[in-house]
This record gives structure tokens, sequence and C-alpha cells, in this order.
């Protein structure tokens, strides 16, 4: 009988699998990539995904450019006649090659003193998000839009800001509860959780639509404007 000896540094061939009992050689040029499975007697190497997933918390590490009005705000102007229904748009776009981690958003209805007639409801796609009938999915749902009357237009710029309640006081007869209007973050646990990563050629989609009546005395200006860091791409 012969016996076969098989060297701890076994070089093996593309897609075989090494014998029990091999270990990769450790050294200064090679850093472990797996770990030894003590049940079945095999070397397990780490799966690629989470390289890819390490890469992707490096990405917003490197801070390459901030993501302000500069380049990250869109306006659109709602013109009189716009009728009850219609949509006007407008759309932020990644740059090729760039990747953007976006925090803070905001919609902004400039007031118009002129406008007698029409309200509007303002949201805003994410081309990332699912699409349907060649449409992606609005970030906000019903309940959150922003909706902007005839009369808040007309009186102030009107925002889709969240509330805060920042304190509460007694005034003798009842508790009174004091709020504060804040920037929506993605990052809130009632909104993503986390920033929206977007990558070159993706879009934000500034919607408009009249609402109650057509849109008359005066033409409405609507921005929509994010906020966040271009980072560093590191995953496809």
């Amino acid at each position: 009988m012969v016996n076969k000896l098989i060297p701890q540094q076994y070089a093996g061939y593309p897609g075989s699998r090494p014998p029990k009992g091999w270990v990769p050689p450790l050294d200064q040029w090679l850093s472990l990539m797996g770990v030894y499975d003590n049940v079945s007697g095999y070397w397990v190497g780490l799966p690629l995904q989470i390289f890819s997933e390490q890469l992707v918390l490096a990405e917003k590490q490197h801070a390459l450019d901030r993501i302000d009005p500069r380049n990250g705000q869109i306006s659109i102007t709602v013109p009189i006649g716009t009728a009850v229904g219609a949509s006007i748009t407008g759309e932020i776009e990644v740059p090729e090659d760039e990747i953007w981690y976006l925090r803070a958003h905001e919609i902004k209805v400039h007031q118009q003193a002129a406008l007698t007639a029409g309200a509007l409801i303002c949201n805003f796609r994410v081309s990332r998000f699912p699409v349907s009938s060649d449409l992606a999915k609005l970030f906000y749902n019903t309940n959150d839009q922003l909706t902007a009357t005839q009369a808040l237009i007309a009186a102030g710029d009107v925002f889709d800001h969240d509330l805060v309640l920042a304190g509460a006081y007694w005034d003798g007869a009842a508790e009174v509860k004091v709020y504060r209007e804040v920037i929506r973050d993605f990052g809130d646990p009632d909104e993503l959780g986390n920033a929206l990563r977007l990558i070159g050629g993706d879009k934000l989609t500034l919607v408009a639509t009249g609402e109650t009546a057509a849109i008359a005395g005066g033409a409405v200006t609507v921005d929509l404007t994010v906020w966040g860091l271009r980072g560093k791409r590191l995953v496809e």
C-alpha cells in the first residue's frame, strides 16, 4: 500500500474543492479569507457578498463633495391655467460615475400673494423605487404628501417640514404643546431609517399636481432640495 501525502499548502484547481484538512498558506502576502469547519473537515471560504457589504459601508466615509442647493435642487413653475389633476415635474439627476448619500430633503412652495384659485399636492419620485406603469413609486404616501392650499400659498411659503414636540406649558386651563418645524430626514425611522443611496443616472422627480381648481391669479414656484454627500463609489 502506498501512502499518499497531501501537503498543507495544497494548490488546488479552479472550481475544485480542496481535500479535508487543507488550510491555505498564511504569510506576509496572504490573509485569512475563510474558516475551518470542524464538523465537515473542510475549509469554508467567505462569500463574496460580505466584501461588497463592507465596501458599501466604506463608500460613505469618503466625503468628496457636499450635496446642497448648489447641486441638489430643482425648481419648477406651475403656470396659470394648470388644471385639476395636471402635474408639472422636474428632475434632479445624479451625474454619471458619482454616488450620493442623501440625508435631508425639503419641498418648498413659494409664496404667491396673487394666487386667487387652485391648490397643489406635492411629492417626489425615486427612480430606484419600484416602478408601476412606467412611473417610479412616490416617496410620500397620501397622508404625508404636502398639500398647499390657495390660502396658505397666498399667505407665505409652504414646506413639507416635520413637526417635533419642543415643549409644553399650562395656560391655567389646559396643557398647551409647542411644536417646531424641522427639515425631514431620510434616516428617520418613519422614513427610510438610513441615508438614501443613489448612483449615476438615478433621479429624484418633483411632482406638483393641481387640486380643487385651476391655478389662477399667478404662477407658483415649487422647489425640491436634498442634502448629503458625494461618496467614493466602490460597489456597482
